[in-house]
């Protein structure tokens, strides 16, 4: 359960608990994909499949093929994954402009990604660049300069890569096991060891300031929505471009790209093109970084597991209330040097919530259920506000309004028994339940009251608040409502971000 001890945002907090740096890190070495030249004449199929899962690696998801004796061989060459508490595998995958490029050591693109092989389930969620962060080690700054910090710092990659990761642990909340690092120039080689990508443009892009490589100047790139083929070089424009869209439209295009070169790699003339193999190996070599040891990467080509588009689930973090994963908001940019940067309203505790929900329950994330929020109490607003605060979880919201009286006392969860056509009852309690009872204490019934049954012609599950949880502190205020109510703190003492949510013990 959770308790909220606070209604109202303050404007001094202390800074979130932070876990310790790692110790030692320049004792752990830092991993360069490295193998053998392959034969034209004879391949071994044990390194084809490891090629294969790092060329996926390299942009954050993972498939293998399903051939028995080949998993086994795997399985007992490589090492056992680390891995969290609910049984998964998590990624941090970062790209940066790298050697040639303005700005090389900040990173472009941040996606956690979280492996669930037992349901076979991977989900990534984007973290914006522009999220302020506090640091007191290398310095506070937004998350894309915390590795350009660290490494000027430590004057060490691998130690600066190492404390990035630990930084982004404190943003979602989760262990992060693995990093995996690739440059501008690794993607576009690697989209074009591929023969190219396919990708469905949803909407047109004309920006007339995408950088021009090499020079402080610019050009213009043009794409027009519909199926495209893109190379290389158009598939980093098209992923980095952010002129006339915004970051957050960028990390649906780059997820949209990890796909498209998913689906590519795992083609199989590529797998078993020993000089595709060849080509997309010296790419790795020059253009990625990881802490992913060999052993690691046969013991993921033995998971045989076959990832569709539907068992993938794309997430982002942004600015918009109204939307799914709208948690972040803009403070007045006099506190932080003019800068422009993002802020969790409420606290880092709603990302972590997100993140649970997301990589721990990836089921309910994906859950279609359509919710109705009833307000059963003299408080006004109770359905509206929390109507806005479950949007952001990505929940299906159909209605919301008042309920038939305001003295409900106790708050409740409605839901329909199913039968089938034996008359058998059959599973119809819905899954969401198991999240937002932690957010919203409640009992559950299956009796519905007469006057609420024509509700569930378009619902399948009934909320109505009581004044158990409404009068209570275990109330979610909405933070974006009192949020430019009061001036924002000095990044000098710490962010408005000041936090709502407490976990029970």
């Amino acid at each position: 359960m959770f308790e909220f001890k606070t209604k109202k945002i303050r404007k001094h907090i202390p800074e979130p608990k932070k876990p310790e740096p790692p110790k030692e890190l320049k004792e752990k070495t830092q991993h360069k994909i490295s193998f053998p030249k392959i034969s034209s004449k004879k391949i071994n199929f044990g390194l084809i499949f490891s090629i294969a899962l790092i060329v996926i690696l390299a942009v954050g998801t993972v498939k293998a093929i399903g051939l028995i004796d080949f998993k086994f061989f795997l399985k007992a060459a490589g090492d056992e994954l680390k891995k969290d508490s609910y049984g998964h595998t998590n990624f941090l995958i970062l790209g940066n402009g790298g050697k040639n490029h303005d700005g090389s050591d900040l990173m472009d693109t941040m996606i956690v990604a979280s492996l669930d092989d037992e349901h076979k389930l991977v989900t990534m969620v984007s973290i914006p660049r522009d999220l302020y962060i506090t640091d007191q080690i290398v310095g506070s700054s937004k998350i894309n300069e915390i590795y350009f910090n660290a490494n000027k710092k430590f004057q060490d990659t691998t130690q600066a890569l190492a404390h990035l990761k630990t930084k982004v642990e404190e943003i979602v909340g989760i262990p992060i096991h693995y990093y995996l690092r690739i440059d501008f120039d690794g993607f576009k080689e690697l989209v074009d060891a591929l023969g190219g990508i396919d990708v469905n443009v949803e909407n047109a892009i004309y920006d007339p300031s995408y950088p021009k490589d090499g020079t402080y100047d610019y050009e213009t790139f043009s794409i027009s929505a519909g199926p495209h083929h893109l190379d290389g070089a158009t598939a980093l424009k098209y992923a980095r471009s952010r002129k006339t869209t915004s970051d957050f439209d960028r990390a649906e295009r780059q997820q949209q790209i990890i796909y498209a070169v998913k689906e590519k790699a795992l083609q199989t003339e590529i797998i078993f093109s020993p000089a595709k193999i060849n080509e997309i190996l010296e790419t790795l070599k020059a253009n990625v970084d990881t802490d992913i040891t060999t052993k690691e990467i046969l013991t993921l080509g033995s998971l045989a597991g076959d990832y569709s588009a539907n068992q993938l689930s794309h997430r982002l973090i942004h600015d918009d209330p109204t939307q799914c994963g709208g948690f972040l908001y803009t403070p007045e940019r006099r506190f932080y040097n003019g800068m422009f940067v993002l802020l969790p309203a409420g606290g880092f505790e709603f990302l972590h919530l997100y993140s649970d929900l997301n990589f721990n329950q990836a089921n309910i994330s994906k859950d279609a259920t359509r919710i109705q929020l009833l307000n059963g109490t003299k408080t006004g607003g109770v359905a509206g506000e929390t109507k806005q605060i479950l949007k952001r979880f990505c929940f299906n919201i159909t209605r919301h309004g008042n309920g038939l009286t305001k003295d409900i006392q106790k708050t409740t969860y409605y839901y329909q028994e199913k039968t089938d056509e034996d008359g058998n009852k059959i599973p119809s309690r819905p899954d969401v339940i198991d999240f937002l009872i932690k957010l919203i204490p409640g009992q559950e019934s299956t009796i519905i009251p007469l006057d609420y049954q024509e509700y569930f012609l378009d619902a399948d599950l009934l909320i109505e608040f009581g004044s158990d949880y409404v009068d209570s502190e275990k109330y979610i205020d909405d933070p974006f409502y009192s949020l430019y109510s009061i001036p924002a703190a000095s990044p000098a003492t710490t962010p408005a971000t000041t936090s709502t949510i407490t976990p029970a013990i």
